[in-house]
């Protein structure tokens, strides 16, 4: 005989098992979830259920027996749910209330239809020792899936608890004992009362490490993802700028040629005025009209610098209102030398258009630029070069349309433009779309491409609108 009571130590398994979930939903207050209702949830029912047999012998065999079997499987469900919820698996509630109620049916018939309290002792010690073992297999699945020592450990506290309700299967199909209370004396019930103590403690406290690493682990992958999204943004704003950077490298030409217009115009104009000057031949009205040419020429080649060098330098994304109207038009300067070379038409919309959006304007900028030098070099294909630019309003959208009179895009090279290094050009990286597309995306819109109903290449820049009355 051991000297221990048995229906004290159920009352102290009862006490943890009430205090003990408590704790972990007060520790987990960051944490909760579901998963953490289920879990605290179950060890109170479980608390309850061992405080009904610890009182056994002092209440009525119908609560301590029935009633307290069903709270224990109603605990044991609770706790698989909340692994199962971990796992991203979860059971539907009815069919875990329909097996509760049936393995309730079968414990009380074989108890008071059959009047066989061992069976129903071996019976409740079989559908016992499962349950652990499926939680214990539960926790063990999390452990190897999150390399989670806590979740280790409460297989194996679980697994012990199995194994002690394994024993006392043996036991009583052994000894065949009419004294089958779990509060009665025996080895088996010695063990099961020290695991389920063991259990009590481990098990709610790996728990608490289990969320507490879960956490952890969802804090670090924040923060490591914020920190790809910001390298990836600061290499993309760098990509960016080396495609604007070739976009107007390719435009050389043309820039300097139109850079070179109010340049000679300034010096014709001076050497003009310098020879009035030497022979006396100009009265001063005439040397201001000179003056003035040479002030409007220098603006217009500042300008011209001005567009430049706030187009290619590289500066930290924005957001301000961004007139639309105004972008196009400031793009269209850019390209206007090589459109005229090309005798190109490109018609503009209003610039009272009044549509504006939230962004960066240099960004915005560079898809405009990107698609109209895109028509700019097919278009010499066809015969009519045209180009059109349209800008709307739909709802609480704004939309920039360029459409252009050239072949349009095939069939395959539609699929595909637009991906990473894809590109038709003998020169080209396949590099400008994906980035416009990337730019637009930051700016909570898209870039579509087809072909228009009239032919030619139809690109569409969706982008979030903002309100009338702040335009």
């Amino acid at each position: 005989m051991i000297p221990f009571d048995r229906p004290t130590a159920f009352l102290i398994v009862g006490i943890l098992y009430g205090l003990l979930p408590i704790i972990t939903w007060l520790v987990l207050a960051r944490q909760r979830s579901s998963a953490v209702a289920f879990w605290c949830g179950g060890g109170l029912l479980l608390a309850a259920a061992s405080i009904l047999v610890g009182l056994q012998g002092m209440i009525s065999d119908w609560v301590s027996v029935a009633i307290a079997f069903l709270l224990t499987m109603l605990s044991h469900f609770s706790r698989i749910q909340a692994l199962r919820l971990d796992l991203g698996r979860p059971w539907q509630w009815r069919w875990m209330l329909l097996l509760t109620l049936l393995l309730w049916l079968i414990m009380a018939g074989i108890h008071w239809g059959l009047q066989n309290p061992l069976g129903r002792a071996q019976f409740v010690s079989v559908v016992f020792a499962v349950c652990f073992i499926y939680i214990a297999l539960l926790a063990r699945e999390i452990g190897q899936a999150e390399q989670s020592a806590s979740a280790r450990w409460i297989a194996w506290v679980y697994g012990l608890v199995a194994f002690a309700f394994l024993i006392r299967l043996v036991e009583l199909t052994l000894k065949g004992s009419p004294q089958v209370s779990l509060s009665q004396f025996g080895y088996s019930s010695t063990l099961l009362t020290l695991t389920l103590l063991l259990s009590a403690v481990v098990g709610h406290f790996g728990y608490v490490g289990l969320a507490l690493d879960r956490s952890m682990r969802r804090e670090l992958a924040a923060a490591a993802e914020q920190a790809r999204r910001e390298e990836n943004q600061r290499l993309g704003e760098q990509i960016a700028q080396l495609d604007r950077q070739r976009s107007l490298g390719a435009m050389s030409a043309s820039l300097g040629h139109e850079l070179n217009q109010p340049l000679t115009a300034i010096l014709a104009n001076a050497q003009v005025a310098k020879r009035g000057l030497a022979k006396q031949h100009y009265e001063p009205a005439q040397l201001t009209e000179f003056l003035n040419k040479i002030i409007t020429n220098t603006q217009r080649a500042s300008d011209i610098i001005e567009r430049i060098r706030g187009f290619i330098r590289p500066v930290a994304s924005m957001r301000e209102p961004v007139d639309l109207a105004a972008v196009v038009a400031e793009v269209a300067a850019l390209v206007a030398d090589e459109r005229q070379g090309q005798r190109v038409q490109l018609r503009l919309p209003p610039r009272d258009s009044g549509l504006q959006v939230s962004g960066d304007p240099i960004q915005l900028s560079q898809i405009i630029l990107n698609i109209l030098r895109n028509s700019l070099q097919v278009l010499p294909q066809v015969a009519q070069r045209e180009i059109r630019v349209e800008l709307q309003r739909s709802g609480e959208r704004a939309l920039v349309k360029i459409q252009d009179s050239g072949p349009g895009f095939a069939a395959e090279v539609l699929s595909q433009a637009g991906t990473p290094f894809f590109t038709t050009k003998a020169d080209g990286l396949g590099m400008g779309l994906n980035i416009s597309r990337t730019i637009a995306e930051q700016h909570g819109g898209s870039l579509s491409l087809a072909n228009g109903p009239t032919g030619g290449a139809l690109l569409i820049l969706d982008l979030p609108a903002l309100p009338a009355n702040r335009a």
